[in-house]
């Protein structure tokens, strides 16, 4: 794709999110929650209708390209072939409903299964992190710098103690600095971007909560594979870690010693 026409549908993603401060205060005043799979996956009006919102847009502005995302069937669609966004319309929903804070907006664009722009919207604190193919990586249009390297004992690293076992769980706290867990991929994800944290580690996440980290690892020189150090497919998720290059072989070590985690 050429630059001019990356640039014009940035300009015209970042046009469309900027929308959304109007839209969601009035849909999370009248936030209604159901549930999904179990009690705890949870879903609300204001994910419902971001996505609904966004693929409008796409149908009037670019009608060619295709929707992956959370709340509908994706069946129709092959997230390797042509122009498809990938979406998680609200990431975090729990921390949504139960705190209104600390959750995010995540949006990949991938042409032909390559990555081309990633966005990931911390809307309760009014920060847009963008990366863009060949030319970095943003927060608020302001460039964002190489984390640097961070071995795992002076690192932060994030997981989901949950379905970790409790073995694993003493010998990643004795490894690391210390840990910490915000409870949306995208945000915890987004500290490892920033150097913030040395690594966070998912084992169940789907496309649409890891689409945008792509995209930011490549720009800013992280790792991010699977929990067995292969290439982590985009389009079916799995067990993955996004990391700070000094830290990442030594966080995999201690997560594969014997029964480490559960999907």
């Amino acid at each position: 794709m050429e630059k001019e026409q990356l640039i014009e549908i940035d300009e015209s993603i970042n046009a469309w999110l900027t929308t959304l401060d109007d839209i969601i205060p009035k849909l999370i005043s009248d936030m209604v929650t159901t549930t999904k799979e179990n009690m705890f996956d949870l879903v609300t009006n204001v994910d419902k209708a971001i996505q609904q919102n966004f693929e409008l847009f796409l149908k009037e502005h670019y009608p060619s390209h295709q929707l992956f995302a959370e709340e509908k069937s994706n069946r129709e669609v092959n997230a390797k072939e042509g122009h498809v966004w990938i979406m998680d319309p609200i990431d975090g929903t729990t921390n949504l409903v139960k705190q209104q804070e600390d959750y995010c907006i995540i949006l990949g664009y991938f042409i032909e299964g390559e990555p081309v722009l990633s966005y990931i919207y911390d809307y309760p604190h009014g920060q847009l992190y963008k990366a863009v193919r060949g030319f970095g990586a943003y927060v608020n249009g302001q460039p964002l710098s190489s984390p640097e390297d961070i071995e795992l004992k002076d690192a932060i690293i994030s997981y989901n103690s949950l379905v970790i076992n409790d073995e694993t769980i003493q010998d990643l706290n004795d490894a690391s600095f210390g840990y910490r867990c915000i409870g949306s991929c995208g945000l915890d994800s987004i500290r490892v971007i920033k150097g913030q944290f040395g690594a966070h580690v998912n084992t169940n996440p789907k496309p649409w909560d890891i689409a945008a980290q792509f995209l930011f690892a490549s720009e800013l020189g992280l790792k991010m594979t699977t929990l067995n150090n292969t290439k982590l497919d985009f389009s079916t998720g799995g067990p993955f870690i996004i990391s700070n290059q000094a830290c990442h072989a030594s966080m995999l070590e201690i997560l594969n010693s014997g029964n480490g985690y559960n999907k």
